[in-house]
């Protein structure tokens, strides 16, 4: 990868990732891996019909501020309005929750995951285990 793009090979291999580790958890996971744009390149629904729209406004969040979605709401705690306004500002909508982990190659934000489906705390575990796998392939 040159740094500046994330391909749909890359996303499904880190959503299979993310997917095993929650399975290991016990998580049927919805993971949603996006561009960094905030464009989805691959979305595979766990067990919840609204699994895919959380779980996707994760990374789409993770993607647009190049942060872990659990920083940026510990970040905005005393400004409930702004992650508000930003449901209403970025298309497509976003979820401030944990879950959401920004990816990067050569220091560069390609894209984001999102995971849904267990607790907020858990959605971030797995997140983050795979953008870790995920850097580790990139050597960053």
């Amino acid at each position: 990868m040159n740094g500046t793009a994330m391909d749909v090979e890359q996303a499904l291999e880190l959503v299979q990732q993310a997917r095993a580790i929650g399975a290991e958890r016990g998580i049927n996971a919805t993971v949603a891996v996006h561009d960094d744009a905030g464009h989805p390149l691959v979305v595979v629904r766990g067990k919840r019909w609204h699994g895919p729209y959380m779980a996707m406004g994760k990374a789409r969040l993770a993607a647009a501020f190049a942060k872990p979605t659990k920083d940026l709401v510990a970040q905005w705690a005393d400004r409930p309005l702004f992650p508000t306004s930003l449901v209403d500002i970025i298309p497509g909508g976003v979820t401030v929750n944990p879950g959401g982990v920004p990816l990067f190659s050569d220091g560069v934000c390609v894209g984001a995951i999102g995971v849904g489906g267990g607790s907020p705390q858990i959605d971030h575990e797995i997140a983050a285990a795979a953008a870790d796998q995920f850097h580790g392939s990139q050597g960053t």
